[in-house]
């Protein structure tokens, strides 16, 4: 993905680590306390989270949010 924008990377590092613990878009969005449609453009890289949205979707992982930026 050497081309992709971060926030593509971002979006699909993103939905990695959400089918990785194989929690659906609905389920996860819950979650975090965000709309599913909010995160679909996350991980499509059309939006643009805050920090302090990504640390909520750390939390929900429960991983520090550097881990969200690893392998990108």
């Amino acid at each position: 993905m050497e081309n992709a924008s971060l926030k593509t990377q971002l979006g699909a590092r993103i939905a990695r680590l959400r089918t990785a613990m194989g929690l659906s878009q609905t389920t996860f969005a819950l979650m975090v306390g965000i709309s599913r449609q909010y995160l679909i453009d996350i991980e499509k890289g059309e939006a643009n989270p805050t920090v302090d949205m990504l640390e909520r979707i750390a939390g929900g992982f429960d991983v520090p949010v550097g881990e969200l930026f690893c392998d990108l």
